[in-house]
């Protein structure tokens, strides 16, 4: 009998703690997700932000709008339009032209920025009158900072009135010794207090040297960089195998900028305010994403390193079966190519700070047939595809005046194996370009040609098995694409 009661004792005790717990487990079992499934991401809000500055009115200029019609249906004042815009006097409208109405309030708007070089979450916070909190937010990121891509879609919830970027105004400063708010803002010509509010600091604020700081002003686009950093501007969010990319950059501090793409050394010269460097993209790249890394300095103090990532597409290039005759198969020697590249390489990979052309290129005939486009994967008698066309064939009739596409100084002209007659042109900032297969030429080493300036005849010399002109363009000894020369001006 005792033991009966015990062993129904012990039931009872289980049954109630089966009962006390069997909740919980259910309960836990709901809160987490099915083994092997993805938990749905929360739906991203549009929240208000008590603290965040109020959303202006934007209007988008309409056909045959002007500013005294627009005041008018608005309320407004054309003066008070004019002061918010940084309108000057005259200033024309264009249809689409987006206008901040003073004394509205708008809406937030879902929209999405491409990534342009440089640009931080914070910067591209600023653009959109929101934070940095809010664009991690609206990303669904893990960190604050993450890397950014250039031509990267980065979602976002702009605050600004406007889907598109409102670009940030002013310019940067860098604090140097002795400095306090008070005197920054004195010899800027502005207050303490719309310093103190543009850089979000407490109107107390102690500065230390080397602190970035930015200056309010209407006339400058601001530019959220590290340090000393003014700008940074690409000729393409995207290059192509073959392209040619163009990098301007600007420094407050002293000294000059170096810098690689992927693994190669990139040379800048003085441009205008900055330095300018050109970048070859050889057609057998490999597709993917390069780091851009850009430094520089001098003995008193180096620049802040900045770190670009920048996609690399594959071009679109066909291949080329070339048949040539038994007289000209010993020129197919792989070791007589390698020697002769080795040779051109001492000429082509030169570099000179002049640029000695102006705008686009012209094509170097008048007549433009092209036989053979450049970055054709090629195959010769059958064999294997291990290089590609360096350059664009013309076809033409021999004896056909070959013109300087631009300014240069001529820097080559002589006979080789594989290429035949050569002419090379040396065009500054390591530009150069080749002409291949010349019946003759017409210019000899330190001849200063202009565009459109006889300098060969179109021949078949070298490896050739008709009349044509090779024409090669090459940027520190990497070939690209002249074709984009001829359509784009560089840099």
């Amino acid at each position: 009998m005792d033991n009966r009661r015990h062993i129904l004792i012990i039931s009872v005790l289980i049954v109630g703690l089966a009962a006390a717990f069997f909740p919980l487990r259910l309960l836990a079992q709901t809160a987490e997700p099915a083994q092997g499934a993805t938990p749905a991401p929360p739906p991203v809000e549009v929240t208000s932000d008590p603290n965040a500055p109020p959303i202006p009115r934007v209007h988008a200029v309409q056909d045959g709008e002007n500013l005294t019609i627009i005041a008018t249906n608005f309320g407004v004042t054309v003066e008070d339009i004019m002061a918010i815009n940084n309108l000057a006097n005259g200033d024309l409208l264009q249809v689409g032209q987006e206008l901040i109405i003073p004394g509205g309030t708008g809406e937030a708007i879902a929209t999405a920025y491409a990534v342009a070089p440089g640009d931080t979450l914070a910067g591209i916070a600023a653009a959109f009158n929101t934070s940095s909190a809010d664009v991690v937010a609206t990303n669904r990121l893990i960190i604050d900072n993450p890397p950014l891509i250039v031509g990267q879609q980065v979602p976002i919830i702009s605050r600004s009135g406007s889907a598109a970027a409102r670009p940030v105004h002013g310019r940067p400063y860098l604090v140097e010794s002795g400095d306090t708010l008070l005197l920054v803002a004195a010899r800027n010509g502005i207050s303490p207090s719309e310093l103190a509010a543009a850089n979000g600091l407490a109107s107390d604020a102690y500065l230390f040297p080397g602190q970035r700081l930015r200056i309010p002003d209407e006339e400058a686009i601001y530019r959220d960089l590290p340090q000393g950093w003014v700008d940074v501007r690409l000729s393409a969010p995207i290059t192509t195998q073959g392209s040619t990319l163009s990098i301007f950059v600007e420094n407050l501090m002293p000294g000059t900028p170096a810098g690689r793409f992927g693994q190669q050394a990139l040379h800048f010269s003085p441009d205008g305010e900055g330095y300018v460097a050109l970048i070859g993209i050889d057609a057998f790249e490999e597709p993917g994403t390069y780091d851009l890394e850009i430094s520089g300095g001098d003995e008193r103090g180096l620049w802040a390193p900045l770190r670009i990532q920048l996609p690399l597409v594959e071009g679109a290039f066909d291949t080329q079966y070339i048949e040539v005759g038994e007289a000209l198969d010993g020129l197919l020697d792989p070791e007589m190519r390698a020697s002769e590249d080795e040779f051109l390489k001492t000429i082509y990979a030169d570099f000179s700070e002049d640029q000695r052309w102006e705008g686009i290129f012209q094509t170097p005939l008048t007549t433009t047939i092209v036989s053979a486009a450049y970055g054709g994967r090629r195959s010769y008698n059958g064999g294997p595809i291990e290089i590609y066309h360096t350059g664009i064939d013309y076809a033409a009739a021999e004896g056909t005046t070959v013109l300087a596409p631009a300014g240069g100084v001529v820097v080559f002209s002589a006979p080789l194996e594989l290429r035949g007659n050569v002419i090379i042109i040396d065009h500054g900032l390591g530009v150069m370009t080749g002409y291949y297969h010349l019946l003759e030429s017409l210019v000899k080493p330190g001849d200063n040609v202009t565009a459109g300036q006889p300098i060969g005849r179109v021949g078949s010399t070298g490896l050739s098995t008709g009349a044509h002109l090779h024409w090669d363009l090459r940027i520190m000894d990497i070939t690209v694409d002249p074709a984009l020369w001829t359509q784009q001006a560089f840099p």
